[in-house]
């Protein structure tokens, strides 16, 4: 009985391994408390790739095969002074200009809407 609830438990872990995570953020800017949702991964079929576009204050998608070899390329590159790394820049649908990939939420450091370094995020969802 253990063994099977072990398969089981494995199988169910792996069925959602490529799935993307939907995460609602919420934020202060100022006195105010901001909430909004942001995607992170993809699914079984396409890898998605998430950045903030500036210009528009939204998040911006990028999609591709994951069937496909290989990544988009870069649109450009630039270096980051502050840590010595170069970081790769991609052209995203409806962004004016290129921006780099937040790879994951633990990555973002600073909430790119309201500044906020001390918001919280908490998984709302998946999608495929």
């Amino acid at each position: 009985m253990r063994k099977a609830l072990a398969v089981a438990l494995l199988a169910l872990m792996s069925g959602t391994a490529l799935a993307g995570t939907i995460y609602e953020v919420t934020a202060k800017k100022g006195d105010e408390e901001v909430k909004y949702r942001v995607k992170f991964g993809g699914g079984k079929a396409a890898i998605v790739w998430t950045a903030f576009d500036p210009d528009t204050k939204t998040f911006v998608y990028l999609s591709f095969n994951r069937d496909k070899v290989g990544a988009p390329e870069p649109a450009a590159t630039i270096y980051d002074h502050r840590t010595g790394e170069t970081i790769k820049l991609y052209k995203f649908p409806n962004a004016k200009n290129p921006l780099p990939v937040i790879p994951k939420l633990d990555e973002m450091k600073v909430c790119p809407v309201t500044g906020d370094t001390k918001f919280s995020a908490k998984r709302v969802g998946n999608y495929d």
